[in-house]
């Protein structure tokens, strides 16, 4: 394909936090193999923030797939609204159908995506779903790009993010309420997307009360969180003010783990976050891949006690807890920081 030909890019990630994040690198190449085009990315709503702060995104567009935009005649009216960008390429980056239909309903004349669920009917170029062996997520997602003739083997595969000015400003006046100091601190992100992620709620509440007389340390994690963060913060004596559930957005999220000493999380949203902005990170994983998910920068630290049954990914019947997520202790986790 030449590169002169094409000026307008759309890249449709419908995904995660995580999934959004990660697909840095995929933008990168994007940028590097088409430098004229402008890049705009489509994401769902929880995620706009994320990749407006991705440096190789021009413009992000949302689609509400689950609201305003929902089911057949979303579809249509998300197709009609992209019709008149005149996009030059369009490249899916997710296995489910929707974005290859939407690219095909707004008439953009190259489309790029997998070929899971049939969508191979609604694009002109296919990459195969089918992994090439057990890599990072990143280099996964780069997969993607290999019609076009891009060596997702070779492409750099390191996060980055910008934290907009503005946000530091915000964040500031948050800092004055909870006390936050301008860095130095630690993070504590115990609870993922569900339970068999999560740290216990006695791990937890250990580790905050071996720090909290060292340094300051603060419980991150979503505004449905908050009970669960409050009641680990109460075990440990904490005081409540230092519980951050809901209180940054993810732009300042991103701007106070950069400044973190370092994020002590599981597999979740907030681990990526602290790879693209360069917090040390100690990773606790059980029911996922430390592999494909899990921190990659030098001083990182994984902790992992592997099963015959990971990863499950939450899936099925658990009768190994105590050996998989809670077989890593508080005190692993506190030499882990240590180093």
């Amino acid at each position: 394909m030449d590169a002169e030909t094409i000026k307008k890019i759309l890249v449709i990630d419908l995904a995660f936090i995580g999934d959004v994040i990660l697909a840095t690198p995929t933008m990168r190449a994007l940028k590097s193999r088409f430098p004229n085009a402008r890049l705009t990315m489509l994401t769902i709503p929880l995620t706009a923030e994320v990749a407006a702060m991705n440096p190789y995104v021009d413009e992000v567009l949302v689609y509400d797939k689950r609201g305003k935009d929902a089911g057949l005649f979303g579809m249509w009216r998300m197709a009609r609204r992209l019709a008149p960008l005149g996009f030059d390429l369009a490249v899916s980056m997710n296995f489910a159908l929707r974005g290859a239909v939407v690219a095909r309903l707004a008439g953009i004349p190259n489309r790029l995506g997998y070929d899971a669920q049939h969508a191979d009917w609604f694009l002109t170029m296919v990459a195969s779903h089918r992994r090439d062996g057990i890599k990072h997520e990143t280099q996964n997602h780069l997969e993607v790009l290999r019609p076009l003739g891009i060596d997702d083997k070779s492409a750099d595969a390191s996060l980055s993010m910008n934290v907009p000015e503005h946000t530091l400003k915000t964040l500031d006046e948050k800092r004055g309420i909870h006390h936050i100091p301008q860095d130095g601190y630690l993070a504590l992100c115990p609870i993922g997307s569900y339970e068999r992620k999560n740290l216990s709620m006695a791990t937890a509440a250990h580790i905050v009360r071996h720090f909290c007389q060292r340094r300051p340390i603060f419980l991150i994690g979503g505004k449905a969180e908050t009970k669960q963060l409050e009641e680990i913060a109460e075990l440990a004596g904490l005081p409540k003010n230092n519980v951050l559930a809901g209180t940054l957005t993810l732009s300042e999220l991103a701007a106070f783990l950069e400044k973190a000493a370092c994020l002590v999380t599981v597999d979740t949203g907030p681990l990526h976050i602290a790879q693209a902005v360069g917090c040390r990170t100690v990773a606790v994983f059980g029911p996922t891949d430390p592999v494909v998910w899990g921190p990659r920068g030098e001083k990182d630290v994984i902790l992992y006690h592997k099963t015959d049954c990971s990863p499950c990914w939450g899936r099925g019947k658990c009768e190994k807890r105590m050996i998989c997520v809670e077989g890593t202790t508080a005190r692993d986790i506190i030499r882990a920081v240590g180093r």
